[in-house]
């Protein structure tokens, strides 16, 4: 039962959205900043890790909302939830307030991470034109990282906005996209979509019961979903603890802090690349897609990790340029393996399994730089674990009968 649908307006909106959400322009000085204000990077570890234990306990359950409650309102409270955090990181006086702004920071993303790709998809569904999601979601992406990279400029602000000015403008920028945000219409494509608005409270409980059933149930009869969760955790583990730790290896090796733009903005144009790439490369094994993308994300890790200045920021751009390639068709291909009734939540599971990984993995490789000296070393085992799972796939794909 497909509604009409604007879906030229929608997309505007998607897009503008992208634009300013994708103005993160403390993703390129916020863990310099904080090593500048006396904090370890064990320290910043924990940070990080904070984060990723509320992604792990809030994605499922706010995937859940999502297709219980209607993806544009989960959305919009995220947007609100991300203002918030953006405001109480400009003042936070110690740690601890810092680890609290993360965590309301993780939970906004929950709301995002699997109901943002629910809803342009099923607003494509709307339309019949859900085999044009990887041109949309390419767009999507190119757009979201061409704004970083611009926003990534902003750390040659540094001795101008200060710690807390940097937070108050992405504030000020997020709350634009919350705005664009509010313009869309939520798309409806199955019966007990339309019937959200009739819902009572008290039937809400045993509506999370079914749909926790039936999403486990798709994960147990669905192998491929299941495989490809798995395998978009392990290979984009890498990701964000590359662009991470470069800023502090940087800063080792004599790069002042009004450069450290230059990683996110070279990441951004790998990522765009690799979008462009993306939606033009063609492949019959996905296992073997696999075994590619994880080999050069665990080359480019060690790059980071281990190379010269210019090396590591190559390598970075590696791993941000074959990830994006390898994530646009995951997300495809997951996409058209699930119902729509269950699109969010079994997306926010993708998620849950990545933050489950980065649990452990963001404090470890920041705890091997501050035992080695040098925030390449942590990096350097990272990039050999995720070589040794594209060898395992590789092996298993070529003695696959």
């Amino acid at each position: 039962m497909n509604q009409n649908l604007n879906l030229k307006q929608q997309l505007r909106c998607i897009y503008t959205s992208d634009f300013f959400s994708g103005l993160r322009i403390t993703d390129a000085v916020w863990v310099a900043l904080l090593a500048a204000r006396g904090f370890s990077l064990w320290e910043i570890g924990l940070a990080e890790s904070v984060y990723h234990i509320v992604s792990l306990f809030c994605e499922v359950p706010s995937g859940m909302a999502a297709d219980l409650l209607g993806r544009r309102k989960t959305l919009l409270s995220g947007g609100v939830l991300t203002v918030t955090c953006n405001l109480l990181m400009a003042f936070a006086p110690n740690l601890f307030t810092i680890c609290l702004a993360m965590g309301l920071n993780a939970l906004a993303m929950t709301m995002f991470s699997g109901t943002f790709t629910a809803l342009v998809y099923d607003s494509l569904k709307t339309e019949g034109r859900e085999d044009e999601y990887i041109q949309v979601s390419a767009n999507s992406s190119q757009i979201s990282m061409l704004a970083n990279a611009v926003g990534s400029l902003a750390s040659l602000l540094k001795r101008f906005l200060g710690f807390a000015g940097f937070y108050l403008l992405s504030a000020a920028f997020e709350g634009v996209s919350t705005a664009a945000l509010a313009l869309m219409e939520e798309p409806i494509v199955t019966k007990a979509q339309a019937s959200r608005g009739r819902q009572t409270l008290r039937a809400l409980p045993g509506q999370f019961t079914k749909l926790a059933r039936n999403s486990l149930s798709i994960l147990r009869t669905t192998p491929l979903a299941a495989k490809l969760i798995v395998s978009s955790a392990v290979v984009s583990v890498p990701s964000y603890l590359t662009k991470m730790f470069l800023q502090q290896r940087l800063i080792e090796l004599g790069w002042p802090t009004e450069l450290l733009f230059l990683p996110l903005l070279l990441g951004g144009a790998a990522c765009v690349l690799g979008a462009e790439v993306g939606r033009r490369v063609r492949f019959r094994s996905m296992r073997r897609f696999y075994s590619v993308c994880a080999l050069l994300c665990g080359v480019g890790t060690l790059l980071v990790g281990l190379a010269p200045a210019w090396g590591g920021l190559f390598g970075m751009m590696l791993v941000q340029g074959a990830l994006e390639v390898y994530l646009l068709h995951e997300r495809q291909k997951l996409n058209d393996a699930i119902p729509s009734d269950q699109r969010a939540t079994l997306i926010s599971v993708d998620s849950m399994a990545y933050s489950l990984l980065m649990i452990p993995a963001s404090p470890l490789v920041g705890a091997l730089g501050d035992a080695f000296g040098q925030a390449g070393a942590g990096l350097a085992a990272l990039g050999a674990a995720i070589l040794a799972s594209g060898l395992a796939a590789g092996l298993f794909a070529s003695n696959k009968p």
